[in-house]
């Protein structure tokens, strides 16, 4: 990965833009623990020097300018390092005691504090930034009593460049930090677009790779290898089901057009015209209805379709569906049963529905041998008002292994695909159940085969 590249990176904008508010808040917090440490150090000049000056005030007080001035030449004689000033000027302007040569032109006629440099009695001194105090006496005379800055003013370089190097620090840390934080994230981006690339030049048995950390770039790869596992089903789904459509609608077409070629090559004979046109319709029915189950499905799986959902009652649904079959049972000497409970109400699209429980009579009836028994039942399920539609028979039922592929469309048992049917009407129930919320299970009868829809309770009124 090249620096200039890496450095346009969304990731490693971001990790600047974290930086800035993190060094804007250092900046700040640091100014206000300068700031804070200055003042401690002033308040504490500030202390000093207010002791020494009621002192020297208190010696003014018993003893009078001479004495004042015998405390001050004293105490200037003491003062070896030089970080005290005192200064007592007379009526006239002059100094009569301290280690001051003139009185301050910054002091000048103030009171109280002041600040001031001064260049010190030795030769060559430099300058000194001094807090002090300054007093008025009786008889003009005017005392002021002070302590150098220096001290105070080394300490709070010191600590303005640690603060200046610990947040030099800190921003080349950050940039580093970020660069090879974005770096790391950026490997993982790109190796997830690497592997993209190759799902999209054909090889879809790529998957993401998961660093096991369990972060969301792991949750991101998991959710697309869920989707490529969902995508990879959906086209071997069509690629299966392209080969079973072009299976399915080989058979009839080459039926029909051999059955025309037979009767255009034989003699005219209106029964035989006739013969071949029934037999034509027959199998233009059973394409047409092909299609038309296709279509049914592609409307269930549509979203749309929620859009006409109404109150519905189940089992007067159900009623109307088994009314329907009823004789076609009691054609085929079948026992055909219905229960239904009353004052149940779903939401839900009510052509799909009967086309779907339709669909499953139909196949109970159609794959139950004479003698044996059809049931359509309606009930509540559990207690929190969900709904529960069942159809059982008494046939020879689904193996377990094969009840999953049987509801994806045109999957048969019949592997042959000689026996009538297309495959479908399972698919169908099976997107139905989808477009409801509905959990479509297919279970042993012992024998034959029971078929259980179960609506959750959000959809019950």
């Amino acid at each position: 990965m090249r620096p200039a590249s890496l450095l346009r990176t969304t990731t490693f904008r971001l990790a600047l833009s974290y930086l800035g508010i993190f060094t804007v808040s250092a900046v700040a917090l640091l100014a206000l623990v300068s700031w804070s440490t200055t003042m401690f150090i002033e308040w504490q000049v500030q202390e000093t020097v207010e002791a020494e000056a009621t002192g020297l005030y208190e010696v003014y007080r018993d003893r009078a300018i001479p004495g004042l001035s015998e405390i001050i030449a004293q105490r200037t004689r003491q003062d070896i390092d030089g970080r005290a000033t005192y200064a007592l000027r007379g009526g006239d302007g002059r100094i009569v005691a301290g280690n001051l040569r003139a009185w301050p032109n910054e002091v000048g006629t103030m009171l109280g504090w002041v600040r001031f440099n001064l260049v010190p009695v030795v030769e060559g001194g430099t300058g000194i930034e001094v807090m002090a105090h300054a007093y008025e006496l009786a008889d003009g005379h005017r005392l002021l009593v002070g302590r150098s800055l220096a001290d105070a003013n080394r300490v709070k370089s010191a600590i303005n460049r640690a603060l200046g190097w610990g947040l030099a620090l800190t921003i080349q840390l950050g940039v580093v930090g970020g660069y090879f934080t974005s770096r790391h994230l950026l490997q993982r981006v790109e190796e997830m677009s690497r592997t993209a690339r190759n799902i999209f030049g054909g090889d879809t048995s790529q998957r993401m790779t998961l660093s096991g950390s369990d972060d969301e770039f792991d949750q991101l790869a998991e959710s697309f290898n869920e989707m490529m596992d969902e995508l990879e089903r959906l086209l071997e789904g069509i690629r299966t089901v392209s080969d079973n459509i072009a299976h399915d609608l080989r058979t009839p077409l080459n039926r029909l057009r051999s059955r025309i070629d037979l009767v255009l090559l034989g003699p005219s004979d209106c029964e035989a015209y006739r013969r071949t046109l029934e037999e034509t319709l027959s199998d233009a029915d059973n394409l047409l209805a092909t299609f038309n189950a296709i279509l049914t499905i592609s409307q269930a799986e549509s979203s749309g379709r929620l859009e006409q959902f109404e109150q519905i009652d189940p089992a007067q649904l159900a009623g109307d569906v088994f009314e329907l079959y009823e004789p076609l049972a009691e054609e085929k000497d079948l026992k055909i049963t219905y229960g239904g409970e009353a004052g149940l109400s779903l939401r839900g699209d009510r052509h799909l529905l009967f086309q779907a429980l339709a669909n499953l009579v139909d196949n109970a009836v159609k794959y139950t041998p004479a003698g044996g028994e059809v049931g359509v039942s309606v009930i509540a399920s559990g207690d929190n008002g969900g709904i529960a539609i069942t159809v059982s028979d008494s046939g020879p039922g689904v193996p377990e292994e094969a009840r999953h592929n049987v509801l994806e469309r045109f999957v048969r048992l019949d592997s042959t695909r000689s026996t009538p049917g297309n495959g479908l009407g399972l698919s169908l129930v099976q997107a139905v159940a989808r477009l409801h919320g509905a959990q479509l299970s297919l279970g042993d009868n012992s024998p034959g085969l029971v078929v259980r829809l179960d609506f959750p309770p959000h959809l019950d009124s």
